[in-house]
């Protein structure tokens, strides 16, 4: 797992000290991983271009194969950081996954991240970027429906992970989940 670089990508107003990332971050870096959680800006009201530009940063910090694992909003930056930024990746992990449809930039009244929504990613062209996709999905998912996630995994022809009780995948206790699906996948 140490011969990559992992950029991870938080989701709508989470940072590197919410969610699992605290729980996470002491076992990646006692396994020696090269990786970051990037605190991206905009609190309650992120842009999409600010988002990018920052990702970016974090990526072009190694030249170590790149692995991607973005959670909630976070998984519609990847898609379009990889579609502007034509950056090969390795793997790229999808965590409660929203799917590619514009009507999500309604979500909150439309004026919480809209301009993360305001054009289809070519999803065939960032295909060509990545050697494998990974959509993880609780089917209880309250924020994201779990149909969104299978959508985006089928359109991608990802490995879909489905789990039945794990609602929106933000809780310290998923961090030993997310853990050994990165161990499984990237030590294959």
């Amino acid at each position: 797992m140490n011969n990559f670089r992992i950029v991870f990508v938080h989701g709508y107003t989470a940072s590197s000290k919410a969610d699992w990332y605290p729980d996470l971050s002491p076992k990646l870096k006692d396994l020696g991983i090269d990786f970051s959680v990037p605190d991206l800006s905009g609190g309650d009201y992120p842009h999409a271009g600010k988002w990018l530009e920052e990702i970016d940063q974090a990526v072009t910090r190694s030249e170590k194969p790149l692995i991607l694992v973005g959670h909630s909003l976070g998984t519609r930056a990847v898609l379009l950081y990889l579609e502007k930024y034509q950056k090969r990746a390795e793997k790229v992990f999808l965590i409660a996954a929203f799917a590619n449809k514009l009507e999500n930039a309604k979500r909150g009244g439309g004026k919480k991240f809209p301009d993360f929504f305001d054009h289809l990613i070519n999803l065939e062209k960032i295909k060509t970027l990545v050697g494998k996709f990974i959509v993880i999905h609780s089917e209880d998912d309250p924020s994201i429906s779990y149909r969104q996630g299978k959508e985006l995994a089928g359109q991608l022809n990802a490995r879909l992970i489905s789990y039945p009780d794990r609602g929106h995948f933000y809780k310290p206790e998923n961090a030993p989940i997310v853990l050994d699906i990165l161990r499984n996948e990237l030590i294959s």
